[in-house]
């Protein structure tokens, strides 16, 4: 059995001007991380049939995220800034620093950046963080060789 605290998960996103190559690990950003996958389920009963039946239709799917925002260069926010309203490609690993494994695989899909909050939340004397939710705009794909 293979139960992991979930602290140390690994998070990479593409560049806007790269998008399809996840280079920048913001890892050390992240509190939380969430994948959701969703699969369309489609009626195919039939006459005779004693209950209904259904089949796997079209994946859909959403990444919520929530990290400490950094607006240095190349790292959270000018990230996400600049591809707000792209579709950028995402790796993630359950324990990062750990072999890619059947027991700790990656992750890797395409989220549209679809919303931001720039400036984030935090009161006084408190630590500016985001919480977003993004839609994946591929299937997700798992894998126990895909390197993070």
């Amino acid at each position: 059995m293979a139960i992991y605290l979930n602290n140390n998960v690994g998070v990479k996103l593409a560049t806007a001007a790269a998008p399809t190559v996840p280079s920048i690990d913001i890892s050390s950003y992240v509190t939380s991380a969430v994948i959701n996958q969703i699969v369309d389920e489609l009626e195919v009963t039939t006459q005779g049939d004693q209950s209904h039946r259904f089949v796997a239709g079209l994946q859909s799917g959403s990444f919520s995220i929530d990290f400490i925002n950094d607006w240095a260069t190349s790292q959270v926010m000018q990230t996400l800034n600049a591809a707000f309203g792209q579709t950028l490609a995402v790796s993630v690993i359950t324990v990062k620093g750990t072999a890619v494994s059947a027991a700790n695989p990656s992750y890797q899909f395409n989220i549209l950046v679809n919303n931001l909050t720039p400036i984030g939340t935090g009161g006084v004397a408190e630590v500016a963080s985001s919480s977003l939710s993004f839609t994946v705009n591929s299937v997700v794909t798992v894998s126990p060789t895909v390197a993070f």
